[in-house]
């Protein structure tokens, strides 16, 4: 199964309890966002990430696909 990787950026800090909701991705602050990133297997697991950010109330600055 080929991963492709992705770093999503969000405005401001999490607070542990909304890390913890991005299980396996790896979850790093940095001044005024939160970079999320990690792999996914399919297109849909990337459309599931962004649904998350979004009932999550996050706004999300950047996405990108990470090389591999």
């Amino acid at each position: 199964m080929v991963c492709t990787r992705y770093e999503v950026r969000v405005s401001g800090r999490l607070s542990e309890r909304t890390r913890s909701a991005f299980g396996a991705m790896d979850v790093r602050s940095v001044p005024s966002q939160t970079i999320i990133f990690g792999e996914l297997a399919e297109q849909s697991d990337l459309w599931e990430l962004l649904a998350l950010c979004s009932a999550l109330g996050l706004e999300v600055v950047s996405l990108q696909r990470l090389p591999a």
